[in-house]
């Protein structure tokens, strides 16, 4: 089960970002949208392990950036009604399949945003959880993610590591191991902090420089 992605170079589905920076050459397809609700995620990327690193603060706003279709932000926001989380992604269908979860839709604080409606959110995110998103972001969308953030807010990347041997996730190669993906957040400004790693993803916390 690898991302599905191939080797066709560089074709652009859709607009949205230029992926200037991205490891992986492709945007992921919204057809391939079922993987990203597999519940077999759950075991090695289990939400309430990922809610207790975010930290986040009592009635903050929290941004799921690249949200698919809200495996996480859902949990999150119904777990934590104090939050404001705003499920962000650069695609529309992702948006309108995670509008059409009845879970989503009873929940009043969790906000679905395109990343071109996200700039009246600019410096006001405490927390930013970025998973599985890294590997696919751009320079533009990096500088973006980043300027979402508070002065003091923080960003929890959880990501597939190249660093171990995978029975899931996009091919190594298109990946970071985790020296890499420090690199990489630290080119944007920002000071890397290492936490313990799940299985198949490494973990980063990253805050101002």
């Amino acid at each position: 089960m690898d991302s599905g992605h191939g080797h066709h170079g560089h074709h652009h589905h859709g607009q949205g970002h230029e992926r200037h920076g991205a490891k992986q050459p492709e945007r992921f397809d919204p057809a391939r949208a079922a993987l990203l609700d597999d519940p077999g995620r759950l075991e090695y990327m289990p939400p309430a392990r990922l809610f207790e690193l975010l930290d986040a603060p009592r009635g903050g706003v929290v941004v799921d950036f690249g949200t698919g279709t809200g495996a996480f932000a859902i949990p999150l926001a119904k777990e934590r009604p104090d939050l404001t989380v705003l499920a962000l992604d650069e695609q529309p269908e992702m948006l309108k399949m995670l509008r059409a979860k009845p879970a989503a839709a009873a929940l009043s604080n969790l906000k679905p945003v395109l990343n071109e409606e996200a700039r009246p959110y600019a410096g006001k995110a405490d927390r930013i959880l970025a998973i599985n998103v890294l590997h696919e972001l751009g320079d533009e969308a990096m500088k973006e993610m980043v300027g979402l953030m508070k002065p003091d807010g923080a960003i929890l990347f959880v990501d597939w590591n190249s660093d171990v041997e995978r029975p899931v996730g996009p091919p190594r190669e298109h990946t970071y191991g985790i020296a890499e993906a420090v690199r990489r957040v630290e080119s944007f400004g920002l000071r890397a902090e290492t936490l313990a790693p799940l299985p198949y993803h490494y973990v980063i916390r990253a805050r101002r420089a």
